[in-house]
């Protein structure tokens, strides 16, 4: 397979809507729309919509890097890649990509995206300054959440249909090796130091805890029915679970490896974020981004999104370009 951009091709068509006239800080929420096909960006500060820009069909997955100076969003039912400038907070791009994209991210450093192929089992490798495809990576059934590890060639990959977590060199193109975690793994959270690998469990409604320098799982931890969201606090002593069919999010102390609080959230949760001390939970169901007290869980309020939010990834950019 060759890699295929189609720079620009529908920019006039994906700006939709733009806020302008105000200088943002940040941060900002890049939220996937996927009944709506579109990417709501939300002033989360200011608790509004400031933008909607158009995506590929069913748009799910997002992975925002400040590195790269983008966001990516993948639209399983298009099999594309949109590419969004968070400069200008417009479509710059799209990118053909395999049969059904869902899981994305990007290497710290900002050079290379990655992409799982649900039908495909495969993982697609794309620099993220050409667009161009650089290689594939065979894996396990049913790939999903991805992220990458700080030295910026470790890459892990949810096998969901293994019960694994697939271990990539993207630098080999190879899956070097799997560890068993639970049942239907989905989504992936990585400590800040890249010495532990949170993997949700959707079937098995638990959270393996994963210890990289040793390759294997040292704890699994019971959370709600259908974890699919992951995110940490700043000072990465907590992680946040979302739980789909429970609508409540799990609280997990990642030094004792236990989960200290389930708080009632949004109406079937699904991507969650950390911004300073609001945590942001997308309700897929509800249409909406809830936020709420990080050290609490006490809601703080609500904004409309477009129709079937998912965010599934890192949505999040931290400090907004002016």
């Amino acid at each position: 397979m060759s890699g295929v951009c189609l720079a620009c091709r529908r920019a006039a068509a994906c700006l939709l809507v733009i806020v302008s006239g105000s200088a943002l800080a940040g941060p900002l929420a890049y939220i996937t729309n996927q009944g709506s096909h579109d990417v709501s960006v939300v002033d989360v500060d200011a608790a509004r919509v400031v933008a909607t820009l158009a995506a590929g069909k069913s748009p799910a997955g997002v992975w925002v890097s400040e590195a790269a100076g983008k966001a990516f969003v993948s639209s399983p039912d298009s099999a594309s890649i949109t590419v969004i400038d968070l400069a200008t907070r417009r479509v710059s791009g799209e990118m053909a990509a395999g049969r059904s994209p869902v899981g994305i991210t990007v290497t710290p450093d900002g050079r290379r995206v990655l992409v799982a192929d649900w039908f495909l089992h495969r993982v697609l490798v794309f620099d993220t300054a050409s667009s161009a495809l650089l290689g594939e990576i065979e894996v396990g059934q049913a790939p999903a959440g991805l992220v990458a590890a700080p030295d910026n060639r470790t890459v892990y990959v949810a096998n969901r249909d293994d019960n694994a977590v697939g271990v990539l060199d993207i630098e080999r193109r190879l899956q070097t090796a799997t560890i068993a975690v639970g049942e239907h793994p989905f989504a992936l959270g990585l400590s800040a130091d890249g010495r532990t690998l949170w993997a949700l469990n959707v079937y098995s409604n638990d959270v393996s805890v994963i210890d990289v320098g040793q390759a294997r799982c040292v704890a699994t931890l019971p959370v709600g029915k259908a974890p699919y969201g992951i995110a940490f606090s700043g000072d990465g002593a907590r992680a946040y679970v979302t739980n789909q069919q429970d609508d409540s999010v799990s609280v997990i102390d990642t030094a004792a490896r236990r989960v200290i609080a389930t708080w009632p959230s949004v109406v079937y949760p699904e991507g969650v974020a950390v911004a300073g001390n609001r945590l942001l939970v997308v309700s897929w169901m509800d249409d909406q981004l809830g936020v709420f007290d990080a050290a609490t869980g006490q809601p703080q309020g609500s904004v409309d999104l477009g129709s079937n939010p998912r965010g599934f990834g890192q949505f999040l950019q931290q400090s907004a370009a002016h």
